[in-house]
């Protein structure tokens, strides 16, 4: 459906550029003229960084998304299971004061490119079976801006913007999972120029645990049990995510059976008030000679 849409737009487009040259053939238009009326001069969508009523080439994405960081916090795994709170150093973008991000020591500084004409770019027109195609290219000189820097800013030698660091407090809900992103707006970069300010994304990414790993919201461990403790039942001494419990394990229990601790698994990190649980699976120990120890003796020390 998007697609459909994208080409029924994309035809409207050539036949209306069509429209226009033909009506202006005998003034002989300018294609500048064409293609910003209807893909967007200085007020448009391409628009941020060419003249006043000008055309600008720069074809890159200027929105906020320009503008967002990507921070990846490491966890421990019981970080992970019960949240809590890390406070971060964050490295971000703003605009340079000095030159008020136009990258040059002074406004003097700044002249128009010669190569384009101060138009970022250049087009030219071809007739093709749907009517006049408008090809589009960036100035290699000014990469699209439109202008020449002379003299660079001191401070952000050219590039119009300033590394600083923040500290910020993180709140890490219970039951995250490695890769859990978290949004916080406006914590971004910031463009002073246009007042835009990208989002800080903080992916956690937690790590492993010896003998203990995670599926969903419930954990899993391996243990081992003698013979004689499958055949009779026993208590065991077991690692949880808080701290030794005790497990009982069930008289006649098979190799490869799992018992599980309720609630001692992970939160729904949407629900904190559901929890998993944590199951163990029995690892039967067989000597491979019993025949020295008789089992009558011992299941009397039992």
């Amino acid at each position: 459906m998007r697609s459909y849409q994208i080409m029924r737009k994309d035809l409207y487009m050539i036949a209306s550029v069509r429209q226009v040259y033909k009506e202006n053939m005998m003034d002989q238009v300018d294609p500048f003229e064409v293609y910003n009326a209807f893909f967007g001069g200085s007020d448009g969508f391409f628009s941020g960084m060419g003249e006043p009523g000008g055309f600008n080439f720069n074809l890159r994405n200027n929105g906020s998304n320009d503008l967002d960081i990507w921070y990846e916090l490491h966890l421990n795994f019981e970080e992970s299971i019960f949240g809590g709170e890390r406070e971060i150093m964050v490295s971000y973008l703003e605009t340079c004061n000095d030159c008020g991000g136009t990258g040059a020591k002074t406004s003097s500084c700044v002249k128009s490119c010669t190569d384009c004409g101060g138009k970022g770019g250049s087009t030219k027109s071809k007739r093709t079976p749907f009517g006049v195609a408008i090809e589009v290219s960036t100035c290699s000189s000014c990469g699209g801006k439109g202008k020449i820097i002379t003299d660079k800013c001191r401070r952000c030698s050219g590039c119009c913007k300033v590394k600083v660091k923040r500290s910020m407090r993180i709140i890490i809900p219970p039951g995250v999972a490695d890769g859990f992103t978290k949004r916080i707006r406006g914590e971004g970069n910031v463009d002073k120029k246009s007042g835009f300010a990208g989002d800080l994304f903080v992916v956690l990414r937690i790590g492993a645990k010896q003998g203990i790993w995670r599926d969903g919201l419930n954990l899993y461990s391996k243990i081992n049990v003698d013979y004689t403790e499958a055949i009779l039942g026993t208590v065991v001494k077991v690692e949880t995510v808080e701290g030794i419990k005790d497990l009982r394990i069930p008289c006649g229990i098979q190799p490869g059976d799992a018992v599980k601790l309720s609630r001692l698994g992970v939160p729904d990190v949407n629900k904190p008030s559901v929890r998993g649980d944590h199951h163990f699976f029995v690892n039967v120990l067989i000597p491979k000679d019993i025949s020295s120890i008789p089992i009558f003796t011992r299941v009397a020390r039992h």
